[in-house]
């Protein structure tokens, strides 16, 4: 698990502000995770895009007095938000204080935008995500003006257009909140299972346990799993409970904690092959990554620093 945070509070960026946002990440699929990070300020805000070079799970956090836009850049792999598939040319509104969970396949390339505040209409206030699709034709160009303003964050011109969609979404008194595309029957069971499997982490789970809450076949539950996420059911358990080991590791003191305890608090049974599997995945023993978080500095580890997303992008 690792945590890309923005931090405008920081020397070069704005003054007087806390935080903005933050975007925890966790594999989903074997090997050393890339992550490209770029940001440019905006406004009192910033403009940034994460990218990521496998499968993943992503949860982007709006924090208080901030507002976050979320769009998948038009090269992006597949990308998903509570099932349904966010193409190139639709965008998600988080309004402060919010989260949104995404998984994303593959090579995927997201784009945010970060704002303070929200200028909705007097007669709602926003509470949940907004969807817009490309049929409102509020998102459509907008992937290619936030390429050109990372790239060159100059033009009066693009920042005046930028301005003016923002305006156009976060203006609209109309929309409800957190509308998007219908679901699937098989979608919606998956999304149930998900949901179960994250409470209950840490917890022995069966197929006839998955394929009751689900109210399907274990047959149509492995093909919906595997659509939507690109795992079985027990793989996906097994990516997330080693992630949250990761992210122990490297938050943890050792004094605390052994690995072999907090991987059994993690769900695991078999040490010998934890230990294993969490190598395959990670190429690294879990032992060598408390290590390198010793050695690095816990927050260095954990999580990235709030200001050098900008710093890489000038």
């Amino acid at each position: 698990m690792r945590t890309i945070g923005h931090n405008p509070a920081v020397a070069g960026a704005i003054p007087d502000v806390a935080s903005g946002w933050s975007w925890e990440v966790a594999q989903l699929a074997d090997g050393l995770l890339d992550i490209e990070r770029q940001a440019a300020p905006f406004d009192d805000g910033c403009i940034a895009s994460i990218t990521v070079d496998r499968a993943c799970l992503h949860q982007v956090r709006a924090l208080a007095g901030w507002t976050v836009v979320l769009l998948p850049a038009t090269e992006s792999g597949a990308v998903y938000v509570d099932g349904r598939r966010l193409l190139a040319g639709d965008a998600l509104l988080l309004p402060a204080g919010s989260n949104l969970e995404l998984l994303t396949h593959a090579v995927s390339r997201i784009y945010l935008v970060a704002f303070p505040g929200v200028g909705t209409g007097a007669r709602t206030r926003l509470r949940r995500p907004r969807w817009y699709s490309r049929a409102d034709g509020r998102a459509s160009c907008l992937p290619d003006d936030l390429r050109e303003w990372l790239e060159d964050s100059n033009s009066s011109a693009l920042q005046a257009r930028l301005h003016q969609w923002l305006q156009s979404i976060t203006s609209d008194p109309c929309r409800a909140d957190a509308e998007g595309p219908a679901l699937s029957r098989r979608r919606m069971a998956v999304e149930r299972v998900r949901r179960f499997i994250h409470e209950h982490l840490a917890e022995s789970m069966t197929l006839a346990e998955l394929c009751q809450h689900a109210h399907l076949q274990a047959r149509s539950l492995e093909y919906g799993f595997r659509d939507l996420v690109g795992l079985s059911p027990f793989k996906y358990i097994k990516m997330l409970r080693l992630a949250e080991v990761r992210r122990r590791l490297q938050a943890s003191n050792p004094a605390e904690r052994s690995v072999s305890e907090l991987a059994l608090d993690c769900g695991f049974c078999h040490l010998s092959q934890f230990a294993a599997d969490y190598k395959r995945v990670f190429l690294e023993s879990p032992s060598a990554t408390r290590r390198a978080a010793g050695h690095s500095g816990l927050t260095r580890v954990a999580r990235y620093d709030a200001l050098s997303v900008a710093i890489e992008a000038r």
